[in-house]
């Protein structure tokens, strides 16, 4: 499965002499898979095409192999996940595929470096949850990312918790001694579970975590758990221990969308606080170049669908709204580049900085301003 490294890694790639990456993003919808039409190979067809049609003779060539080896690879692919994303150079020898269970948006670039947008939103999308699924007798332990559940079986745990009903002369004693020894065992059981996910957390290293089973044993579990891994606790559900994988990643894409949609929320009203106090914050095309163009970025923010052709000087490589005049910063000559966003992503993950999209509402706020912005390091 994808992580973010491998993508940060991809949109640092730096740019080969003579040789260029042909990126695609494909949604394989049900629609798309008739066995005989393969309707997603004719969507392909006509990304592809309407590259073609802006190439050259010399670009055409090394075009023409990439889709060469793109169709030899589709050749065989009989197997589709919701989505397919493939990288190709064959003067690099490189060749990348990713298949997601969550939907990308059709595309096709060739640049000369991966496009890589789509992944990174994807990913800032759906982040890596952490999920346990308990009574007082049995626990499940699960990772959720992508769109994709992981149970982790090695970990299934079973106390022996029964109560047992008996009679005699001291019932009532008898009883509280059963009970309390029940008690002592599901507490035991629950303290190994807490021990389970702390080393499932530090394995999968995820950043939000979701109590699920009965009110009784997810409220003690979470008394249990390590006190940074209870701070990732973002919900509690009440399921049965016995619930689908299905069922159990349903509530957990509705709670995911829920928390994404109110923490981008919470960003874009700190950003345009900062930018409207000068504190270290700015919206706006331009005054967002300008910062990244003295290195003070350390967070980009734009909103979903934000896309802006643009230019990049070649001799200082900054950023240009504006493509056609020379480098405003050294006069250099610029380049046009069809996706300023990618652009000023790859330079804030080059500083070490971090990439965000936000959707929803929290997009309507900053499309007010201007549709993208960013946290100053200084």
């Amino acid at each position: 499965m994808i992580s973010r490294d491998e993508v940060e890694t991809l949109a640092l790639r730096e740019a080969k002499p003579d040789s260029r990456v042909l990126s695609i993003y494909l949604n394989i919808l049900p629609s798309r898979l008739d066995p005989v039409n393969r309707a997603f190979e004719v969507v392909l067809k006509n990304l592809l095409r309407d590259i073609e049609e802006g190439l050259d003779k010399e670009q055409r060539k090394g075009f023409d192999e990439e889709v060469r080896r793109v169709f030899a690879f589709l050749e065989d692919y009989r197997d589709p996940e919701r989505s397919l994303v493939i990288f190709s150079d064959h003067n690099e020898d490189f060749f990348l595929v990713f298949e997601l269970r969550v939907p990308v948006t059709d595309g096709a670039w060739f640049n000369d470096t991966p496009y890589v947008r789509p992944l990174l939103e994807v990913i800032d999308e759906h982040e890596r949850y952490g999920l346990v699924l308990t009574d007082r007798q049995h626990s499940r332990l699960f990772t959720i990312y992508l769109g994709e559940i992981e149970e982790y079986h090695d970990a299934f745990a079973k106390a022996d918790v029964t109560h047992i009903k008996t009679t005699g002369t001291d019932h009532i004693r008898s009883q509280m001694n059963i009970q309390r020894k029940a008690d002592e065992h599901a507490h035991r059981h629950l303290k190994r579970v807490a021990e389970l996910m702390s080393k499932l957390a530090l394995l999968h290293k995820f950043d939000r975590l979701i109590l699920a089973g009965t009110v009784e044993a997810t409220s003690e579990l979470a008394g249990l758990l390590p006190k940074a891994l209870r701070a990732r606790i973002i919900s509690k559900l009440s399921l049965p221990v016995e619930a689908s994988e299905k069922q159990v990643l349903a509530e957990t894409l509705a709670i995911e969308e829920n928390i994404e949609r109110k923490r981008e929320m919470e960003l874009v009203d700190s950003l345009l606080t900062g930018a409207a106090k000068r504190d270290r914050a700015v919206v706006g095309l331009d005054d967002t170049l300008l910062a990244l163009q003295e290195w003070r970025v350390w967070q980009l923010v734009y909103v979903d669908g934000f896309n802006i052709k643009g230019a990049k000087c070649t001799n200082c490589g900054a950023l240009l709204a504006q493509n056609g005049k020379p480098c405003s910063y050294c006069g250099g000559q610029v380049r046009e580049i069809p996706d300023l966003v990618v652009g000023a992503a790859r330079q804030v993950l080059d500083m070490a900085g971090k990439v965000e999209q936000v959707r929803g509402n929290a997009a309507s706020h900053l499309k007010q301003a201007g549709g993208v912005g960013a946290f100053l390091r200084y």
